[in-house]
């Protein structure tokens, strides 16, 4: 977390700080701004530049985080902890200011950082420079990147920066030093920071549009981010054993790994979601009757897919004991996730009823922001991930099984179930084999989570045309 540690003031920790309370404004701009434009039209110019500034300011003191350590490492100052433990003791002043910001052991995340706000620098002055939330046909798509921007940085913040990262002592202190990351490490946290960047306008985008081409590729967007963080963080584990990485979950000690592992649903299952929930509203539109047993069967299948799903990698972890424990901690796990699911059905309510199945929306919008602060809370909530993805990547279809459909065919239905129910539970039991050495089975059970989406909207788009055939003339 970016508050900095230390006897003497820390200017980089005291301006990520600045900015994780400035994401508070971010996030809530939406709901106040504009109705104070309305009550003081004399400062309307003001409110447009405060709007502007919600966005621009956070990159501006990340730059100034950057010229203060730049500044740090090029002169050695040894009160600073950033500087200790950079390089090898005969590291030039060059390489420290080159390397140092973004490879020093402890805050190499902070190249993701420094990259998300670049990225966004361009963004906000050349790719969407004319919209605000003073605008009557832009305003609803600021609102979406300002609120996912206000939730990205606290995430990146206190998900990846430890609070010593930034130390400043008033006596300087003995050289720990570390090698310079590699090459590829440095090319990793580019791609990552560009991707985290691009994302926000991306999702927000195509949330607006449902237009993959007006969401600016939101796709490549979040794989690019999705693939880059976990290779990045699978880069400390290359001279891990299997059974060794195993006890290292089991301690709580890859947290770095359980946090990205978390984001593949935020970065990259919540904005299939949406393409799915789209596909399957203009293929098979609303249903006739009996759409509560859609909104059952979304919350049944999910919560009971995501205890089994933690209960079976759990199961296999050294310091579990039989599947009676591993059913409980997965229960005591996914408890916190399904209390915030269920806050985020209750969003139309206050509005946010605009898509399709508006409960499942929220539903699963919720969960997938809360799942990477409860796993920064406890890493071991990460096991839970596989079932969310799987969950979220097949329900659009799955909710309209139960549901009055005249034109869609119960063999239909049923084909469609099992499949995707028959992938999901060999791709559990790939996960429950992923600590025992069995690469096939581990790879079969991520190729499975993965590829689902494409299964899901084959299916979609196969069916349908079966499903006419029975429509009569």
């Amino acid at each position: 977390m970016a508050v900095g540690s230390g006897d003497a003031f820390s200017l980089p920790a005291t301006l990520l700080t600045v900015i994780l309370l400035w994401s508070f404004l971010q996030w809530s701009a939406p709901l106040w701004l504009p109705s104070m434009a309305e009550k003081y039209p004399d400062k309307a110019k003001f409110y447009r530049h405060f709007d502007r500034s919600l966005t621009i300011l956070p990159v501006a003191l990340v730059l100034l985080v950057v010229l203060a350590l730049f500044r740090a490492h090029f002169v050695q100052d040894f009160t600073h902890g950033h500087v200790v433990s950079f390089g090898i003791s005969s590291s030039s002043a060059w390489q420290r200011m080159l390397h140092g910001p973004v490879n020093t052991v402890g805050s190499p995340w902070l190249g993701i950082i420094i990259l998300f706000s670049i990225t966004t620098l361009v963004k906000e002055c050349f790719g969407n420079s004319g919209y605000s939330l003073f605008d009557e046909h832009e305003a609803d798509l600021r609102a979406r990147v300002l609120r996912w921007h206000g939730f990205l940085w606290p995430l990146m913040l206190i998900g990846f920066i430890p609070s010593d990262a930034f130390a400043v002592y008033t006596e300087p202190q003995t050289f720990i030093g570390s090698q310079i990351a590699p090459l590829r490490t440095t090319l990793t946290l580019i791609f990552a920071g560009i991707g985290l960047g691009i994302w926000p306008y991306a999702v927000a985008n195509y949330s607006q549009s449902g237009d993959m081409k007006e969401g600016d590729n939101f796709l490549l967007a979040s794989i690019t981010a999705v693939l880059t963080l976990f290779f990045l963080a699978m880069e400390n584990l290359s001279s891990q054993r299997v059974d060794e990485f195993g006890e290292l979950i089991a301690l709580g000690e890859m947290t770095e790994f359980a946090l990205t592992l978390s984001l593949m649903v935020l970065l990259l299952g919540w904005p299939i979601f949406l393409m799915l929930m789209s596909k399957v509203h203009e293929k098979r539109g609303i249903a006739k009757g009996r759409r509560w047993l859609g909104l059952t069967r979304a919350f049944a299948h999910t919560l009971v897919l995501i205890w089994l799903s933690g209960a079976v990698i759990l199961e296999s972890l050294p310091h579990i004991d039989g599947w009676s424990s591993a059913f409980w901690l997965s229960l005591t796990l996914m408890l916190p996730l399904a209390i915030f699911g269920f806050v985020g059905t209750l969003l139309p309510i206050v509005g946010q009823d605009s898509s399709p199945r508006p409960e499942v929306w929220g539903f699963f919008l919720v969960m997938s922001l809360a799942i990477p602060f409860l796993t920064i809370r406890e890493p071991l909530t990460a096991v839970l991930m596989p079932g969310l993805f799987m969950s979220m990547t097949t329900l659009p279809l799955l909710a309209t099984h139960p549901e009055l459909r005249p034109n869609l065919p119960i063999q239909n239905r049923v084909f469609e179930s099992g499949v995707l129910i028959g992938l999901t539970i060999t791709a559990l039991w790939g996960f429950h084999r992923m600590f025992t050495g069995d690469s096939f089975a581990l790879s079969l059970g991520i190729g499975i989570t993965l590829i689902l989406p494409l299964i899901t909207i084959l299916l979609l788009n196969q069916k349908m045309e079966v499903s006419r055939t029975n429509i009569p003339n």
